[in-house]
């Protein structure tokens, strides 16, 4: 059986339960995340699953080399916003820990934390020099294919979730009614 609860109704409810009781909105909270779970975790083996075109391995290197992948998957996790428009979990690519696992694993550059987005293709065109071929020629750069992982996975995974998030909905109403009765 499908629910259908709109983003704009779980905000309503959650700016309307935030003020009663931070125990029940701190449980629905942690079932909704743990409902994100298998989104996570499909998104995480999609991202691994991409294609790898790199055929070799950097012999002596003076630390490990994390792969962009690994990097990725790594980097995915599910978090809680809540603003006056939205509320909601969100399952996105944490840029600043990428960074930091990218220049871990020998990675340079001024916006590593925009990689993710150019692999999954949000970032329309993705251009990058070869080490000693053009690095001063843009415009002659290769194009780097695009492997949409993150909305796919997410999407495949929507009617559990859709549900999951009417449950814990209804198990909070039933806190609260329980809490007024008392």
């Amino acid at each position: 059986m499908s629910r259908e609860v709109e983003s704009q109704d779980f905000r309503n409810f959650y700016l309307a339960t935030r003020d009663i009781d931070k125990k029940i909105l701190a449980k629905a909270k942690k079932e909704l995340k743990k409902a994100a779970q298998p989104a996570v975790l499909e998104a995480k083996k999609a991202v691994l699953a991409t294609p790898s075109e790199a055929h070799h391995k950097i012999q002596n290197a003076p630390r490990p080399r994390v792969g962009l992948r690994t990097s990725i998957a790594s980097s995915i996790k599910v978090g809680f916003k809540s603003t006056k428009k939205s509320a909601g979990v969100i399952i996105r690519v944490d840029s600043k820990q990428f960074a930091r696992l990218s220049e871990a694993g020998g990675r340079t550059g001024k916006k590593l934390g925009k990689l993710p987005r150019y692999v999954e293709g949000r970032i329309k065109r993705w251009k990058h020099p070869v080490f000693g071929q053009n690095m001063d020629s843009p415009d002659k750069w290769p194009v780097q294919k695009s492997h949409p992982f993150l909305r796919k996975s997410v999407m495949k995974h929507k009617p559990e979730f859709v549900d999951a998030m009417a449950k814990a909905v209804e198990g909070a109403f039933k806190e609260i009614e329980k809490k007024k009765s008392l």
